[in-house]
């Protein structure tokens, strides 16, 4: 009885070990065959994002850019842009609906374009600030956001793309 007892507290010390050990993928991406539509499945806390102004010689309201950035598991980070500038109002509008979405659950699908490529020409890589996660480098060229969605709701920057994304 008591060799039955140790065996079993035995067999209960290894299955919590082994369920304790296990964890969830926190960044996932599935590209087509073309390499330019990418599928990510993201913790919603591994992503940040803003409107970004951009300076320049000639001050108007069109030089905001939506900005999102992504980190990967290994602690990379993947920035995503909205394709054209925006006033304002307009890139603050995205930001809100992005944000309705990251807010509403824990893990979200991400639909992006464009060729995934380290940048290589040896610049300095800009620095994101995670929160809790840190601060890390992007070593990636921008993709083009297309969707977000959680379980219950997309947001897209086109109809066209809303469907392409798979829930």
């Amino acid at each position: 009885m008591t060799s039955l007892r140790r065996n079993n507290l035995v067999l209960l010390f290894l299955a919590s070990l082994f369920c304790g050990c296990q964890s969830t993928q926190k960044f996932k991406i599935t590209t087509d065959d073309k390499n330019e539509l990418h599928v990510v499945e993201i913790d919603s806390n591994r992503i940040n994002h803003e409107c970004y102004f951009m300076n320049a010689e000639k001050e108007n309201n069109w030089r905001h850019q939506y900005i999102l950035n992504m980190l990967t598991e290994k602690n990379e980070v993947i920035p995503v842009f909205n394709p054209t500038n925006q006033g304002k109002p307009e890139c603050l509008a995205h930001l809100k609906k992005v944000e309705k979405v990251l807010k509403n659950t824990s893990r979200v699908k991400l639909c992006v374009r464009d060729k995934l490529e380290k940048i290589t020409d040896g610049s300095n890589p800009e620095v994101h600030d995670f929160g809790l996660l840190g601060k890390h480098e992007s070593h990636y060229h921008a993709l083009t956001f297309d969707t977000i969605c959680s379980a219950k709701e997309c947001y897209s920057i086109s109809d066209t793309w809303t469907h392409i994304c798979p829930k």
